[in-house]
């Protein structure tokens, strides 16, 4: 029989660890729980539990699929089963679950699904699934990105960085699979050693395991002196919604990136930083230089840790963004042409093209599906109805690159009046990918089907809102707007 049992926490944690008021036995197995647990429940999460909701036993399957591939062949017993702990705020709402597994102290954590909200101190744009929940026959949804630690035995956290991206792909997508870490683990290539005890993995085994299930993924990386430019690239395909794995030489570590913190707009009021980061030759700068942060999952602390392009006391972890070497960025078989590729024509395209993108302009460069994109313009009452006309009815790869450009007063209310669209399918070597430019007098585009190029002159088109669907936009918690 399965047993529910709750516990009103209010801040004090350590109940968890006593006993169970009626049976007099304790709540959760020593073999399942320990001080780290404790202490990370009273860090992390504090007084916005009311109250915690013990599952027993809970067939997990990720654990399991551990248990049989390495722990079912060990001399010591290691039991099958885990309790889950569902969490519930001190609005009433229901935040998720944790799953606690019987393996070596310190690192019990298993699969792990809790909305951010809880542990945010400003607002951040984020990737979030929506994960089903089944408690005594009653279904929750929680919106969350998957976490959970290493066992550092037969999981590092290079395999955890994977199992969260994948778990998410295989979750949101119906055309992925939905892997367990052991099917992560027995996919990884032997070419470089034994799969278990793990000795650690590099780029290239990460991107080779990727591909296994179904990704076509690049590496990206691996020069020092280009560490800005791989902080930009990795800004675009965050703001895709593209969650990649990031590896840090330095710490020797891995970790998925999933987002990233607030946008200082206030930087292009100060002269000085515009000119710093401005390109000379196009007036540009990307928005990836009014970033600062990013949100990771990493296996070594609690979910949703912020990185900070420069780290102090203050941040959540002990490296910086600055500290990453290399990017896996898991792409679909459709996007084929590369950020460093749209990057550079586009770059051309502002010098030696006819648009008229004039004066100091923001730049925001990012990948989103078709589909997606035109049911935007569809519901945007400020667009112009030529445009809206045009791209509705336009042609489009299934995947495209968006350029966003906007003056910098535009850009602080969240506008666009310049865009460019490029077909993703494109080959390396196309001069021009494009499907459709626009600045606030002229459309251009290229219609498939007849194989013209087509242009509208003397058009009037004002600067409308700009497209951030690729991310749930998350405040902390008490000031939850767009949940």
């Amino acid at each position: 029989m399965i047993s529910y049992t709750g516990i009103e926490i209010n801040g004090d944690y350590s109940k968890l660890m006593g006993n169970h008021p009626t049976t007099g036995e304790r709540l959760i197995s020593e073999k399942h729980i320990d001080n780290v647990v404790i202490e990370t429940f009273n860090k992390y999460l504090g007084d916005l539990i009311s109250k915690i909701i013990i599952e027993w036993p809970y067939y997990d399957q990720d654990y399991l699929s551990t248990y049989y591939l390495h722990y079912a062949k060990k001399f010591r017993n290691f039991p099958k089963y885990c309790y889950r702990l569902h969490f519930i705020s001190q609005k009433g709402d229901y935040c998720g679950y944790t799953v606690l597994r019987p393996v070596m102290y310190g690192k019990k954590f298993g699969r792990t699904y809790i909305n951010p909200i809880l542990f945010l101190k400003k607002t951040a744009y984020l990737m979030r699934g929506k994960y089903k929940v089944h408690l005594k026959g009653n279904e929750y949804t929680v919106k969350a990105f998957p976490w959970m630690m290493q066992d550092t035995d037969i999981t590092i956290c290079a395999h955890i960085a994977m199992w969260t991206v994948l778990k998410y792909y295989g979750n949101k997508f119906m055309n992925y699979v939905n892997p367990s870490i052991g099917d992560i683990v027995e996919n990884v290539s032997e070419n470089w050693g034994r799969k278990t005890p793990s000795i650690g993995l590099t780029p290239i085994q990460v991107s080779e395991t990727l591909s296994r299930f179904g990704f076509y993924p690049i590496i990206r990386g691996g020069n020092k002196e280009k560490t800005n430019q791989l902080l930009d690239e990795t800004m675009a395909y965050i703001e895709s919604g593209i969650p990649v794995i990031a590896m840090s030489e330095s710490k020797q570590h891995a970790f998925s990136i999933i987002g990233h913190g607030e946008i200082n707009k206030t930087c292009l009021d100060d002269e000085d930083y515009v000119n710093k980061y401005r390109e000379p030759e196009t007036n540009f700068i990307l928005h990836s230089k009014l970033i600062n942060t990013v949100y990771a999952m990493d296996d070594n602390w609690f979910p949703y840790r912020r990185i900070d392009k420069y780290a102090d006391s203050s941040s959540d972890v002990n490296y910086s963004m600055y500290e990453i070497s290399y990017v896996v960025v898991p792409l679909y078989s459709r996007m084929q042409l590369e950020y460093h590729e749209v990057y550079s024509r586009f770059i051309g395209l502002v010098k030696f093209g006819d648009m008229k993108w004039e004066g100091t302009r923001v730049v925001r460069i990012y990948i989103t599906s078709s589909n997606s994109l035109k049911e935007y313009y569809k519901n945007q009452e400020d667009v112009l109805p030529i445009l809206k006309n045009v791209i509705l009815h336009l042609n489009m790869s299934k995947f495209v690159w968006c350029i966003d450009t906007s003056e910098i007063e535009e850009y602080k209310e969240e506008k666009v009046s310049g865009k460019v669209i490029i077909d993703a399918t494109a080959g390396t070597k196309d001069i021009e990918p494009w499907i459709l430019m626009h600045d606030k007098e002229k459309i251009k585009y290229y219609d498939v089907v007849t194989d013209e190029k087509k242009i509208i002159k003397d058009v009037d088109i004002t600067p409308y809102k700009e497209y951030i669907h690729n991310l749930d936009v998350v405040s902390s918690y008490g000031e939850e707007k767009h949940d």
